[in-house]
Order: structure tokens, then C-alpha cells, then sequence
């Protein structure tokens, strides 16, 4: 070894492989719940706290120019070749170690296990869109926010969170809602950018495509697709003939195929620049269709700019559920079964899910269910009403299992013994 040589330290992951040994010898199958439960939980700290040591390995290479050393044009690049991974996936996780160099509250909730890599990718994109203006002691007050909230969020709530994160030093409300309706607007331009639509000719009756559009259309395509695929063919036992292929029912992408095959073949050709052939419901302040500068949001989850709601009010099935507007009727009690759109609208503006605990399917993609059963009395009234997905639909009429609600109005299943 000569004197400008660097000792080779010993592979300090030898001990994380040989961990990693003793557990693919654990015998899962005699795990009961709780044990699965404790492994998963204990698994997934692991894996962020995996991810954060990586993050810190490519922070070290990127400072260290490791990648010119071995003749790579970038870090993103290097580590593409030393890991056989896509280089636009490398880049991007390279850029992300170098954002999480600059947030040390997100590094430490992350080194610890208490977030995901993912939660940290939201901290560091909602930094980077900051007002240049605040000051660091402001850049660290939003970040110790952000990361309270990711330890109780999932990733995709944080998201939409993270958009209003200036709220934690800015006091002035009209501030905060013109920052998020900014980034709505730079992210609906972005995605007009990247709008694609491709088609393919396979030659065996079959077409192929892929397409990319802004996330407000495609929220709406969604919407569709799962409106046609969810109504009931039949009672639960029908026969064969009554509902059909029981694996075009449970292949859901097969489902939402034949679901797209009906939309074609239905599409109002004739009066496609009229009018779209869906309803969002955008809850919105009255202010914003007079010009404010507030982002909307929709019955699937999704934000649009104040701008582009009141483009699709001009001419889209666009219904606005306005705050501070005239009131409807929304108790209807034993007068009629059903709920009617006007309650399930109030009732959007309660719930952005399925109100199953832990279940994130939009509220659009939700049933209408009577706490107390209409037949046993229950009342078609709003507070009498909470919406559940298809899944949970079925598992609360399921005699299997037993729920309750929750103090926050979640509704929660246990199976019973």
C-alpha cells in the first residue's frame, strides 16, 4: 500500500445482510395477526431508514465527484451503473439526497424510521417551492411542520397538505391561498406540456395505447370509468347467466377495459363541444368565482386553479358546490329512501374519502349508506348518512363482521369470533 492509498474499510452492510438471513428463515406461516402486523411495522422503519442511509451514501458521492472519478457523466448516471437502475430514476433520487441535505428535521424523522422516503420526497419539493422570500428560521418552521404531519399523513395527503405548508408562518390567509393556487397553476401547465396520447395497431384485433393528460381530466376519466364499472349486475349468488364471467367482475383491469370499450361506443360525437359527459363537483368559496385567487377542490381529491374552475364552469358539467351559497334541502326523513345528489354534494363537503378507517377511495367513487337502516326506521337525512365504497358497502352489510364509528366519524371493522 503506498502512502496516497486509502485503507479499504471492511463492507459495513455485513451485518445488515446477515440480519436479513435470520429473517428469511422466519417461519411466517406461524406468525398469527399481531405478529404480521409487528413485522410489517418493524420492515417498513427499516426500509426508511435504509433509504436514509442511501440518501446519505449519494449526497457523499455527489460531493466527493465520485462520478467523474469513474468517467460518469453525472452521480444520476454513476448510480445507474452501479445499481443496473433506470438514469432517470437515479437522477431524480440523487436530487432528492441533495434536497434532504438542506431539511435535517425531515433527515433525523427519517433516519429514525418515524417517515418514508416518500414523505420526505413531499418536504423537499414543498421547500423547494417556497416563497424565495422567508428567511431559513421560516424554511425550518414549515419543515418541523411538514414532518409532524407526515408521521399521521399518508404520502398523498401530505401532498395536498404541503401545498398550503406556508400556512405555519404566514398569517394572512389570502397569502397562503394565493401561494397554493400558484402551485396548481404550475402544476396544470406542466401537465399540459407533457399531454400525450399514443395508439398502436396490434394485428390481432386488439389496439394499444398510452396517453398522459393534466389530473384534473384524468381524475374525471377515472370517475367515468369507475361509474360504469360500479352498478350491480346481480344479488350476491346470482347465477352465471344473471350476472356474467365472474372474472370479468373480480380482473378489474379487464373490468375497467370493457368499461372504457362503453364510453366509445357512447360518446356523444355530435355534441363534443358542448358539454362533457360528467359532472365534478369542485368545492369552492363563493369569492373565487368572482375572481379570487383560491384553489378549488374536487369530489375525487384532486385541486384546479382558480383559473381553470372558472374555465370549466363556462362549459363543462362542472357543479359547484359554493360556500356561503343559497341552501338546499338536505333532510328528506322517511319521505324518500334514497339520497338525492343534493345531500351527496353537502355531504362531499364533509368527507373527502370512503369513511371506512384507513380507506382513501375518493369520495366520488363512494355509495350513499343510512347509519340506521331505512327499513328499521333510520331517517334519509344528511346526519343519518355516510359514504362508503363498494368494498366497505359490502363488508358493513356483511354479518361476519361487526362496526362501529369512531369519535372522528370513521366507521370501523372487526370480524367476528
Amino acid at each position: 500500500m503506498t502512502l496516497t492509498q486509502t485503507p479499504r474499510l471492511a463492507d459495513p452492510s455485513a451485518g445488515l445482510h446477515a440480519s436479513l438471513d435470520v429473517l428469511d428463515d422466519v417461519e411466517l406461516e406461524r406468525l398469527d395477526r399481531a405478529g404480521q402486523a409487528q413485522l410489517l411495522r418493524s420492515l417498513t422503519r427499516a426500509e426508511a431508514r435504509i433509504a436514509a442511509i442511501r440518501m446519505r451514501v449519494l449526497s457523499r458521492a455527489e460531493r466527493d465527484a465520485t462520478a467523474a472519478a469513474s468517467g460518469a457523466a453525472s452521480t444520476g448516471q454513476w448510480v445507474a451503473q452501479m445499481v443496473n437502475a433506470d438514469p432517470a430514476v437515479a437522477h431524480r433520487q440523487v436530487q432528492l439526497a441533495r434536497g434532504l441535505e438542506a431539511r435535517p428535521a425531515a433527515e433525523r424523522a427519517l433516519r429514525s424510521g418515524e417517515i418514508s422516503a416518500e414523505h420526505v420526497a413531499v418536504i423537499v419539493h414543498a421547500d423547494r417551492s417556497l416563497p424565495v422570500r422567508l428567511t431559513p428560521a421560516e424554511r425550518d418552521a414549515v419543515e418541523i411542520a411538514l414532518v409532524a404531519k407526515a408521521k399521521r399523513l399518508t404520502p398523498s395527503a401530505l401532498r395536498r397538505a404541503a401545498r398550503r405548508a406556508l400556512e405555519a408562518v404566514e398569517r394572512d390567509a389570502a397569502v397562503v391561498d394565493a401561494h397554493e393556487n400558484d402551485l396548481v397553476v404550475d402544476e396544470e401547465d406542466r401537465a399540459r406540456v407533457r399531454t400525450r396520447l399514443t395508439l398502436h395497431e396490434n394485428g390481432d384485433g386488439t389496439v394499444s395505447g398510452h396517453f398522459t393528460v393534466p389530473s384534473a381530466q384524468g381524475q374525471l376519466l377515472r370517475k367515468i370509468i369507475e361509474t360504469i364499472t360500479a352498478p350491480r349486475r346481480g344479488r350476491l349468488g346470482a347465477t352465471h347467466t344473471q350476472v356474467g364471467d365472474r372474472e370479468a367482475r373480480t380482473d378489474w383491469d379487464r373490468a375497467r377495459g370493457e368499461a372504457f370499450v362503453e364510453l366509445i361506443e357512447h360518446l356523444p360525437t355530435d355534441h363534443l363541444h358542448r358539454r362533457t359527459a360528467a359532472t365534478l363537483v369542485v368545492t369552492l368559496a363563493e369569492d373565487v368565482l368572482r375572481g379570487a385567487l383560491r384553489a378549488a377542490g374536487l369530489d375525487t381529491g384532486g385541486s384546479l386553479s382558480a383559473g381553470e374552475v372558472r374555465r370549466l364552469a363556462c362549459t363543462s358539467g362542472l357543479i359547484p358546490a359554493v360556500l356561503g351559497g343559497k341552501s338546499r334541502p338536505l333532510d328528506l326523513g322517511r319521505s324518500f329512501r334514497l339520497f338525492t345528489e343534493n345531500q351527496r354534494t353537502a355531504l362531499g363537503l364533509v368527507h373527502r374519502t370512503c369513511a371506512a378507517d384507513g380507506c382513501e377511495r375518493p369520495f366520488a367513487w363512494c355509495e350513499l349508506h343510512h347509519l340506521q337502516a331505512w327499513a328499521l326506521g333510520g331517517a334519509t337525512d344528511l346526519v343519518n348518512a355516510v359514504p362508503l365504497c363498494h368494498f366497505h358497502h359490502q363488508r358493513i352489510h356483511d354479518h361476519r363482521y361487526r362496526h362501529r364509528r369512531t369519535p372522528g366519524g370513521q366507521i370501523r371493522f372487526v370480524m367476528k369470533t
